[in-house]
């Protein structure tokens, strides 16, 4: 029965579908063109005139392709060994309708060879089958983060940070999480200390690219990271410690502040820029991005680095903000030069002038030339300092990033070190008339009087916050009407009283999901963690106050692990800030009549884990991996002799399988461990499909993958069905969590593996 209009009417189909639904739409591409852009630029002086042309054509090509290997550094040079051997170096001599095709090119800059840059287009990749495997190989790669996809420029401004273990990092906008990824790297950049001391705060206002930073960030499976939503001008101070010596807040380390703006430096990978741009943006953006810099500045620590970077190559959202802040400063805080430490990178120094366009296109030198109609579209701010301030600014310590310069986007980094405390909000107008209405709000919930005793102490007298009530006053607006307003106190402690810091006009409103709890165990969750110490015989140093669940009642399914820091971070700020994700996985629930513990190892968390277990552990050989990788539930027999011993002498349950390398000839030269489980007759493991690729390819396995299959119960073979009885009761769902790719193992000898599994 057809569906009825709204009038009662059958629907009327068209007879001929084609006609109306069929005709295949030409659809124009944005022309990489602005008259106003090219005009802007121009006019600005950002490159010698003769670069110009060379400029312009590099900004209307399309950007090539850059990736980075990720990971500990032992796994990285395993995989950039692994990537040179079999890929790059079949692809010197290839042509495509006669024409050689660039070979992949290694980013001179960026340490130790890990960052490459590819100049194919799809159309290319689906007419060679070498750069379709290559291609097959970086999308399964990045899946398991040994391989992260990443503009050229995006990578710099972590590396200018400087960053050492025990650092306190803060991102301020860091969604979508590249960036972040790379500050985590850094972070954990020596191997021999699997929980470092310090952690990484990724911070974005946007709720929904919060959880898109989740995916990006967990693929790394650190617990020294949180994810935070909340407007980064108006960040809390953050409780680190609470103790009888009083209360430790939050002083950053350091601080990346990869600002939003215009993003006219991306015209390559963004060809609708051409179309959008003006030069009104800039502006409009610029107030918020002077607000996020100071904020920037005041949660930094003394002798801390802060990383002010745009994706903008215009002087009004670059050093017009550098400009502004240095000078509010006074001195405390200056730039450093980092033009040499990044050798093979070509870049501008900082501009020291640099003019000010309005929307009719009138250039403007000077504030005082600008007329009082256009004060509401321009600030102060955007205009360059005088010749004595620029001296001492020192702003062509910058440095801007051009496209032409090494085939990549634009982009602008200034590198500020903070040398002392500086307040930048003592200075304040208490009554702002916005609009017809004026808004007091009452930032003093209490009273802090110092006066000065006979021992020369200080006694400090608080006024009660509960003495405080909501007050009406009458304030007068522009047409001299008396109107109520409402004077709202607010909680703030001594460090925003003082001035080192401004609270929060206003309570910011929760967004999107409402999170589950971050509970972490007590002494008294006897139904959790005495089961896992007691089975994997965990070292009385491993922190039982890191592990947390994300369910108060019921049975808690997974038990997730977090740094201290993080934790405290957690458990003192809970009603200040809102958290989205922090942790990894490092147990489950699987109820198993055959195992003596409840739960079972995650892969996830194994790396963490590993260093605080004495019992379950079975070393393996190379070849144990592709047994246990490449086959479905294996044999013990299968194994070699040492696991094979190790795991008919214990209980059924789960396990870690540890890979050591036993000599300088052992392939791969790097420690992996898997988790796993021993059952009654046979071993498996537990591991995503991705993640058992790259383990087989670095134990030298050539891999021909082929599309996963969908399973069902009838065409199962009976001894699949044996084989699968064997496992856990309740790893049917881990089991579609890691299902096993159709895989094709190449060796030597196929005899001792399974040709498909």
């Amino acid at each position: 029965m057809g569906r009825k209009n709204k009038r009662g009417g059958k629907r009327v189909v068209p007879s001929n579908r084609n006609e109306k639904y069929g005709e295949q739409r030409n659809y124009t591409l944005t022309e990489r063109k602005n008259e106003s852009f090219e005009h802007y630029y121009k006019t600005q002086q950002i490159m010698p005139e003769s670069e110009w042309n060379s400029f312009l054509e590099t900004c209307q090509k399309n950007l090539p392709t850059t990736f980075r290997l990720t990971g500990n550094s032992s796994q990285a040079r395993e995989v950039l060994k692994l990537i040179k051997g079999q890929y790059f170096s079949n692809m010197s001599n290839i042509e495509l309708d006669g024409v050689p095709v660039d070979p992949p090119k290694c980013l001179q800059w960026f340490p130790n060879e890990l960052a490459w840059q590819l100049n194919y287009t799809r159309s290319e990749i689906r007419k060679s089958e070498t750069l379709k495997e290559l291609h097959q190989f970086l999308v399964s790669e990045t899946e398991t983060g040994n391989i992260s996809r990443q503009e050229a420029v995006s990578m710099l401004p972590p590396l200018v940070m400087d960053i050492k273990p025990h650092h306190k990092i803060l991102d301020m906008c860091a969604a979508p999480g590249s960036k972040t990824a790379q500050l985590l790297e850094q972070l954990h950049s020596d191997e021999s200390i699997p929980v470092p001391e310090g952690f990484v705060v990724a911070n974005d206002s946007d709720n929904r690219r919060c959880y898109l930073m989740v995916h990006q960030v967990k693929r790394l499976s650190s617990p020294c990271v949180m994810i935070i939503n909340h407007d980064a001008s108006t960040l809390p101070n953050l409780i680190l410690s609470q103790g009888p010596n009083g209360v430790e807040y939050v002083k950053y380390d350091r601080i990346l502040a990869d600002v939003p703006c215009s993003g006219d430096g991306t015209t390559r990978k963004n060809p609708d820029i051409w179309r959008k741009w003006q030069p009104g943006t800039a502006m409009n953006l610029h107030g918020l991005q002077i607000r996020l810099l100071k904020r920037g500045l005041d949660l930094l620590n003394v002798g801390g680095r802060l990383v002010y970077s745009t994706c903008s190559l215009n002087p009004i959202e670059d050093e017009a903000v550098i400009a502004d802040v240095l000078t509010t400063c006074q001195g405390s805080v200056k730039l450093v030069d980092i033009s040499s430490s990044l050798p093979g990178l070509k870049s501008a120094p900082g501009l020291t002038t640099w003019k000010v366009m309005n929307k009719k296109k009138t250039w403007y030198e000077k504030w005082e030339d600008v007329p009082t109609d256009y004060h509401t579209q321009m600030r102060p701010s955007m205009f360059p300092p005088t010749p004595e301030q620029t001296n001492s600014l020192n702003l062509q310590q910058c440095i801007r990033i051009l496209p032409h310069y090494q085939d990549t986007g634009g982009f602008f980094i200034a590198v500020l070190e903070k040398n002392a405390d500086c307040n930048m909000y003592a200075q304040k107008t208490e009554n702002k008339v916005i609009s017809d209405t004026v808004t007091v709000t009452s930032i003093e919930d209490e009273t802090v009087s110092k006066v000065e005793n006979e021992n020369g102490t200080e006694n400090v007298k608080e006024k009660q916050s509960d003495n405080l009530e909501s007050k009406e006053v009458l304030t007068e607006n522009k047409e001299s009407k008396l109107e109520k307003v409402e004077i709202v106190p607010e909680v703030s402690n001594k460090k925003e009283r003082r001035g080192e810091s401004p609270p929060p006009l206003k309570k910011q409103k929760l967004q999107g999901y409402k999170e589950d709890p971050f509970i972490f165990l007590k002494d008294d969750n006897e139904d959790v963690f005495p089961h896992i110490k007691k089975f994997f015989k965990l070292q009385d140093d491993f922190e039982m106050s890191n592990l947390f669940v994300r369910c108060d009642i019921g049975k808690k399914r997974n038990v997730y692990f977090s740094s201290a820091p993080i934790k405290n971070l957690v458990t003192l700020n809970e009603d200040k800030i809102k958290f989205i994700n922090l942790g990894v996985k490092i147990f489950s629930r699987t109820d198993s009549p055959i195992s003596g513990c409840p739960y079972r190892l995650s892969q996830e968390g194994t790396e963490f884990i590993f260093p605080f277990i004495k019992e379950r552990k079975v070393p393996i050989l190379a070849e144990d991996i592709v047994t246990l990788l490449s086959q479905e539930n294996p044999y013990i027999f299968k194994m070699s002799d040492e696991p094979k011993a190790i795991l008919s002498d214990m209980d059924p349950g789960a396990v870690i399988f540890v890979y050591e390398p036993k000599n300088l000839e052992s392939r791969p030269q790097c420690c992996l461990a898997i988790c796993g489980w021993r059952g009654k007759t046979s071993c498996r493991s537990f591991m995503p499909k991705l993640e058992r690729s790259h383990y087989l390819r670095l134990c030298g396995v050539k891999l021909q993958e082929k599309e996963t299959k969908t399973r069902n119960e009838g065409a199962q073979t009976e001894k699949e069905s044996e084989q699968t009885a064997d496992m856990v009761p309740d790893e049917k769902d881990d089991v579609t969590e890691t299902s096993r790719c159709d895989v094709k193992v190449v060796t030597d000898d196929t005899s001792d593996t399974e040709k498909d599994t």
